[in-house]
């Protein structure tokens, strides 16, 4: 079926405002550098070219989106980094030089050598496809990475997530024929998906995640206080005909090194969020958090440090890769809570920018 004069007139008109928008954007630039060469420029540094070029480039929005995405990815993979690099050189401090010598170290060394060598690799690997992709003029938008790359560069240059995603070239799908209207769309399952992602954006949402916060940071106080002893290895004996259950703690006397420390962010969480809850502020929503994801994070470090477990009492052959696990899933948790505290640091950075 072919198109009509008008419709071919108003595609050729729309076709061309595109075209120009596009050329406008790429031409004007504060560097005077083309938009490859200066994305290409914010990943060579990592995260540092990409502050660089953030605060010096102020007009080509394609090269501001490849320099936050710079900063955000390799800001977290650098924490992830970090971290793990830290935890290896503690636990190698737990090695004697004996042992070193022989090959026999602990598994919680090598989980925490594996996990730093995976996100090693996985830095370089996105370092080069980053570099070698933007040289080449195609815009590589990171999952997870690229859209909070966007979401933070749209607050920042104060201008809606779609008109920037048209900018680098992911433009919102066109509505198909039949399909509903755009009020009707938004209640539709599409746009739930999007209100899904926003619900920390309203005000319901933040007290349903304060309190979440506070109800679980209550129960966590109560028990490690109260009732650790009870998380324990459990068996069943039978002696003349009475059955008595023996309770071998899995936490040891060195939980006591890290109780007060974890008390006090566990308090910190119950103050700051109910705080929150009377004064709704976004700026100091994210210092708040921020502030306890630091806080989770040293917590979590000492438990790796200390180390106030004991899963010899489990007389089973699974209770030898069980210090393993409680270390994987601890240095999981501490990057978990690192890259929260780069994103709220990241807000934050955009919040005041956006004040100033």
């Amino acid at each position: 079926m072919q198109s009509s004069p008008e419709e071919n007139r108003k595609t050729s008109e729309r076709e061309k405002a595109r075209i120009e928008e596009e050329e406008q954007v790429a031409g004007n630039s504060t560097t005077n550098l083309k938009p490859d060469v200066a994305g290409l420029l914010c990943y060579v540094g990592f995260w540092v070219t990409g502050i660089i070029f953030l605060l010096i480039e102020r007009k080509n929005r394609l090269v501001r989106f490849h320099a936050m995405q710079s900063l955000v990815t390799f800001g977290i993979i650098n924490i992830i980094w970090g971290t793990a690099n830290t935890v290896r050189y503690w636990l190698l401090g737990w090695v004697s030089p004996d042992w070193l010598w022989h090959g026999l170290v602990y598994p919680q060394y090598v989980a925490a050598t594996a996990v730093f060598g995976v996100f090693l690799a996985i830095w370089w690997v996105l370092w080069i496809v980053l570099m070698y992709q933007t040289h080449h003029g195609r815009v590589v938008r990171i999952l997870w990475f690229g859209d909070l790359a966007v979401t933070l560069l749209a607050k920042l240059d104060g201008i809606s997530k779609q008109d920037l995603e048209e900018t680098l070239g992911y433009p919102e799908p066109q509505k198909e024929p039949g399909q509903p209207s755009i009020p009707a769309a938004k209640e539709s399952e599409q746009a739930w998906g999007r209100r899904h992602r926003d619900f920390e954006d309203t005000r319901s949402g933040r007290i349903a995640s304060s309190s979440a916060v506070i109800a679980w940071s209550v129960v966590f106080l109560v028990f490690f206080n109260l009732f650790s002893e009870y998380l324990a290895y459990y068996q069943r004996e039978t002696i003349d005909g009475v059955t008595v259950w023996n309770i071998y703690p899995l936490l040891t006397q060195e939980f006591g090194l890290v109780l007060p420390i974890l008390n006090t962010t566990l308090i910190l969480a119950i103050a700051g969020h109910i705080v929150l809850i009377i004064l709704d502020r976004y700026l100091l929503r994210q210092i708040t958090v921020l502030v306890l994801n630091i806080l989770g994070m040293v917590t979590v470090l000492t438990f790796l440090k200390v180390f106030p477990f004991d899963f010899g009492v489990i007389p089973i052959s699974l209770a030898a890769i069980l210090p393993t696990v409680a270390v994987a899933v601890l240095i999981v948790i501490a990057v978990g809570l690192g890259i929260g505290a780069l994103v709220r640091f990241v807000k934050v950075i955009v919040n005041l920018s956006k004040r100033g």
